[in-house]
Protein backbone atom coordinates (compact mmCIF):
# COMPACT_ATOMS: atom_id res chain seq x y z
CA UNK A 1 0.00 0.00 0.00
CA UNK A 2 1.36 3.38 -1.03
CA UNK A 3 1.45 6.04 1.67
CA UNK A 4 -1.08 8.86 1.40
CA UNK A 5 -0.17 12.12 -0.27
CA UNK A 6 1.28 14.77 2.02
CA UNK A 7 0.05 18.33 2.30
CA UNK A 8 2.06 20.98 4.09
CA UNK A 9 -0.05 23.74 5.63
CA UNK A 10 1.99 26.80 6.50
CA UNK A 11 -0.48 28.96 8.34
CA UNK A 12 -0.68 31.27 11.32
CA UNK A 13 -2.24 29.52 14.31
CA UNK A 14 -6.00 29.89 14.44
CA UNK A 15 -9.26 28.03 14.20
CA UNK A 16 -9.22 27.61 10.42
CA UNK A 17 -5.78 25.98 10.51
CA UNK A 18 -7.15 23.13 12.63
CA UNK A 19 -10.38 22.93 10.64
CA UNK A 20 -8.66 22.75 7.24
CA UNK A 21 -6.10 20.24 8.48
CA UNK A 22 -8.92 18.02 9.76
CA UNK A 23 -10.87 18.28 6.49
CA UNK A 24 -7.78 17.01 4.68
CA UNK A 25 -7.06 14.26 7.23
CA UNK A 26 -10.68 13.11 7.01
CA UNK A 27 -10.12 12.57 3.27
CA UNK A 28 -7.01 10.48 3.95
CA UNK A 29 -4.24 13.00 3.27
CA UNK A 30 -1.20 13.19 5.53
CA UNK A 31 -0.99 16.74 6.86
CA UNK A 32 2.12 18.50 8.12
CA UNK A 33 1.58 21.85 9.82
CA UNK A 34 4.05 24.70 10.15
CA UNK A 35 3.06 27.90 11.94
CA UNK A 36 6.16 29.75 10.84
CA UNK A 37 9.19 30.86 12.80
CA UNK A 38 8.89 30.67 16.57
CA UNK A 39 8.65 34.01 18.27
CA UNK A 40 11.21 33.28 20.96
CA UNK A 41 14.22 32.97 18.68
CA UNK A 42 12.45 33.61 15.38
CA UNK A 43 13.93 30.35 14.17
CA UNK A 44 12.73 28.36 11.19
CA UNK A 45 13.93 25.21 9.41
CA UNK A 46 14.30 27.23 6.22
CA UNK A 47 16.51 29.74 8.02
CA UNK A 48 18.60 27.04 9.67
CA UNK A 49 19.10 24.80 6.62
CA UNK A 50 18.70 27.35 3.82
CA UNK A 51 15.86 25.22 2.49
CA UNK A 52 12.71 23.97 4.21
CA UNK A 53 12.70 20.19 4.67
CA UNK A 54 8.90 20.25 5.03
CA UNK A 55 8.56 21.44 1.42
CA UNK A 56 10.60 18.38 0.36
CA UNK A 57 8.12 16.06 2.11
CA UNK A 58 5.04 17.64 0.55
CA UNK A 59 3.02 16.79 -2.54
CA UNK A 60 1.23 20.14 -2.19
CA UNK A 61 1.76 23.25 -0.07
CA UNK A 62 -1.04 25.37 1.33
CA UNK A 63 0.42 28.73 2.31
CA UNK A 64 -0.71 31.78 4.28
CA UNK A 65 0.92 34.71 2.46
CA UNK A 66 0.88 36.87 5.59
CA UNK A 67 2.93 34.51 7.76
CA UNK A 68 6.13 36.17 8.93
CA UNK A 69 9.04 34.32 7.34
CA UNK A 70 11.47 37.05 6.37
CA UNK A 71 14.99 36.92 7.73
CA UNK A 72 17.90 39.15 6.84
CA UNK A 73 15.67 41.00 4.39
CA UNK A 74 14.72 37.86 2.43
CA UNK A 75 11.16 36.55 2.39
CA UNK A 76 11.28 32.75 2.50
CA UNK A 77 8.13 32.13 0.45
CA UNK A 78 9.46 33.35 -2.92
CA UNK A 79 12.72 31.51 -2.24
CA UNK A 80 10.97 28.23 -1.41
CA UNK A 81 8.60 28.70 -4.35
CA UNK A 82 11.59 29.07 -6.68
CA UNK A 83 13.36 26.05 -5.15
CA UNK A 84 10.24 23.89 -5.51
CA UNK A 85 8.72 25.31 -8.68
CA UNK A 86 7.11 21.98 -9.64
CA UNK A 87 5.20 21.73 -6.34
CA UNK A 88 1.57 22.89 -6.45
CA UNK A 89 0.86 25.75 -4.03
CA UNK A 90 -2.53 26.87 -2.78
CA UNK A 91 -2.71 30.28 -1.12
CA UNK A 92 -5.17 30.89 1.69
CA UNK A 93 -5.30 33.63 4.27
CA UNK A 94 -8.06 35.44 6.09
CA UNK A 95 -7.58 38.58 3.99
CA UNK A 96 -6.42 39.84 0.58
CA UNK A 97 -3.10 38.60 -0.78
CA UNK A 98 0.06 40.72 -0.98
CA UNK A 99 1.07 42.11 -4.37
CA UNK A 100 3.95 39.67 -4.95
CA UNK A 101 1.65 36.70 -4.32
CA UNK A 102 -1.02 38.21 -6.59
CA UNK A 103 1.66 38.44 -9.29
CA UNK A 104 2.47 34.74 -8.77
CA UNK A 105 -1.23 33.91 -9.09
CA UNK A 106 -1.49 35.95 -12.29
CA UNK A 107 1.47 33.95 -13.67
CA UNK A 108 -0.29 30.69 -12.63
CA UNK A 109 2.55 29.86 -10.24
CA UNK A 110 0.11 29.56 -7.31
CA UNK A 111 -3.65 29.28 -6.92
CA UNK A 112 -5.47 31.59 -4.52
CA UNK A 113 -8.32 29.99 -2.61
CA UNK A 114 -11.40 31.99 -1.61
CA UNK A 115 -11.18 33.79 1.74
CA UNK A 116 -14.48 32.21 2.79
CA UNK A 117 -13.09 28.72 2.20
CA UNK A 118 -15.36 25.70 2.38
CA UNK A 119 -14.49 22.07 2.78
CA UNK A 120 -15.72 21.37 -0.74
CA UNK A 121 -13.69 24.20 -2.32
CA UNK A 122 -10.52 23.11 -0.52
CA UNK A 123 -10.86 19.44 -1.41
CA UNK A 124 -11.74 20.22 -5.03
CA UNK A 125 -8.58 22.34 -5.38
CA UNK A 126 -6.40 19.69 -3.73
CA UNK A 127 -7.76 16.86 -5.88
CA UNK A 128 -7.39 19.00 -9.01
CA UNK A 129 -3.67 19.50 -8.26
CA UNK A 130 -2.56 16.17 -6.75
CA UNK A 131 -5.49 13.78 -6.99
CA UNK A 132 -7.08 11.80 -4.17
CA UNK A 133 -5.14 11.02 -1.00
CA UNK A 134 -4.30 7.46 -2.05
CA UNK A 135 -5.01 4.87 -4.69
CA UNK A 136 -7.71 3.42 -2.40
CA UNK A 137 -9.42 6.82 -2.25
CA UNK A 138 -9.22 7.09 -6.04
CA UNK A 139 -10.88 3.68 -6.40
CA UNK A 140 -13.65 4.72 -4.00
CA UNK A 141 -14.29 7.92 -6.01
CA UNK A 142 -14.40 5.96 -9.29
CA UNK A 143 -16.96 3.45 -8.01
Amino acid sequence: MKSPKTILITQRPGDMLDVMAQWLRDEGYRVRVCTGPSEVRYDCWAHKYDDCPLWHQADLVMYDPWIATAQDGHDEFPLERARHAQLPVLIWGPSAVPGDVADMAAAHSVEVLPVDITREALLEAVVRHIGPASSEAAAAIAS
